[in-house]
C-alpha cells in the first residue's frame, strides 16, 4: 500500500471523528435463498444452499442453513444426477426451491481451457550449504526461479483467466523418504503487470497493488498471445539422507492456468474493491456509496461459477542434481 494512502486516510479519519452515531437500523427484510456453486470440470457438481439475514442478526447468521430445498441441476436443459462430470461447453442451470425461502436459480457456460502454448523457465542458486558429514547426504539450496508462459488467446469471445501454482509432492508423507523438504517459495505477483489490470487510476495513485489477485482477462491481447512473466523467489530444497537415489530430486512447481467464467471473475475482483481498494475504505467511513455485492442468482444472493483448468510441470529434479554435483 502506497505511502499517501497512509497518509490520506487517518486525516480523512481525524475530520470524521465525532460524527459517528451507533444505531441498530429497524429494517423489514424477506429471507431469500443463497445459492453458491464453484463447478470445476470434470469433477461432481456441489452446490451450497443457504438463506440471507440481517447483517445485525447474529443469530440467524449461525443458522442459515435451509433444511426443506430441493435443488434440480440442468445441464444443457436436461436434469442430471449427482454423478453427472461437467465438460467443457456445457451450460449449467442450478434450481432451487423451499417453502420457507421460495425459489432461486442461475446459470453458467463451463468455459474452454486454454492450454500454454509453451513454458519456459530458469533458476538462480543464491546459497548451497553442505554439512560434511561421512556417509550422509546434507544439503540445503536456495535459488530462484524465473517462468514465462505464453497463452494464445481463442479469438471471437471474451475470456478470463486465473493463474495459480502449486508444489509437489503435496507434503513430506508422498516422499520416498522422510528427511526432505522443499519450499516452493513466495510468488511475486507484483512483477507482472497484467494482474493489476483491474486497478483503476484512483487506485493506483493510492498505491494500491495486486496482493494476490491472480485474475486477468484478455482485453489486452484478445485473439491473440500473451506471455506472463513469473517470478518465484527463496525456493529451498533441503535433504538429508543417508542414501543417495534419483527420486530425492524428483520435487518442483505445477503452473496451473484456468479458463474461468465471468461470474467467478467478477466475484473475485468485487471482493478485492472490497477487502484491497482504497474506494471501500472511503465507504467505511462514509465519503463513498456502498458497494453492491456480486451475484449472478435470481435472488440476487450467491454465485453461480466454473472453471477450466490445464497445467504444467516444472520438475526441477536435474537442475538440482546438477547444482549440488558441483559441490
Amino acid at each position: 500500500m502506497g505511502i499517501l494512502r497512509f497518509t490520506c486516510l487517518p486525516l480523512l479519519l481525524l475530520l470524521l471523528t465525532g460524527c459517528y452515531e451507533d444505531f441498530t437500523p429497524d429494517i423489514e427484510t424477506k429471507p431469500v435463498l443463497c445459492l453458491n456453486s464453484l463447478i470445476t470440470e470434470g469433477e461432481p457438481i456441489k452446490v451450497s444452499v443457504t438463506r440471507t439475514w440481517l447483517y445485525t442478526d447474529t443469530e440467524s447468521a449461525t443458522t442459515r442453513h435451509v433444511d426443506d430445498a430441493e435443488v434440480t441441476v440442468y445441464v444443457n436443459g436436461a436434469i442430471v444426477g449427482d454423478d453427472y462430470l461437467p465438460q467443457q461447453g456445457d451450460n449449467i442451470r442450478i434450481v432451487a426451491e423451499s417453502r420457507a425461502y421460495g425459489r432461486a436459480e442461475g446459470e453458467v457456460t463451463v468455459p474452454e481451457a486454454v492450454p500454454a502454448e509453451s513454458v519456459e523457465w530458469d533458476a538462480d542458486v543464491t546459497h548451497i550449504w553442505k554439512h560434511d558429514t561421512p556417509g550422509i547426504l546434507n544439503y540445503i539450496l536456495n535459488f530462484n526461479l524465473h517462468a514465462t508462459l505464453t497463452i494464445k488467446d481463442p479469438a471471437g469471445t471474451d475470456n478470463y483467466y486465473l493463474f495459480s501454482r502449486e508444489s509437489f509432492p503435496e507434503d513430506r508423507g508422498s516422499y520416498p523418504v522422510e528427511n526432505i523438504r522443499f519450499y516452493p517459495g513466495v510468488f511475486r505477483d507484483d512483477l507482472e503487470p497484467i494482474f493489476s489490470e483491474h486497478i483503476g487510476v484512483f487506485e493506483s495513485i493510492t498505491g494500491d497493488g495486486s496482493y494476490g489477485f491472480t485474475f486477468f482477462t484478455d482485453r489486452q491481447f484478445q485473439g491473440s498471445r500473451y506471455t506472463l512473466n513469473l517470478q518465484f523467489e527463496n525456493l529451498e530444497y533441503d535433504v538429508r539422507n543417508e542414501e543417495y537415489s534419483e527420486d530425492l530430486f524428483d520435487c518442483g512447481l505445477i503452473l496451473n492456468l484456468s479458463s474461468v467464467s465471468s461470474s467467478y471473475y467478477n466475484w473475485c475482483s468485487y471482493q478485492w474493491q472490497v477487502e484491497n481498494g482504497t474506494l471501500s475504505d472511503l465507504t467505511d467511513v462514509g465519503l463513498s456509496d456502498p458497494f453492491w455485492g456480486y451475484s449472478n442468482v435470481s435472488t440476487g444472493a450467491g454465485v453461480i461459477a466454473a472453471r477450466s483448468s490445464s497445467s504444467h510441470v516444472i520438475n526441477l529434479k536435474d537442475f538440482l542434481q546438477r547444482e549440488l554435483a558441483r559441490e
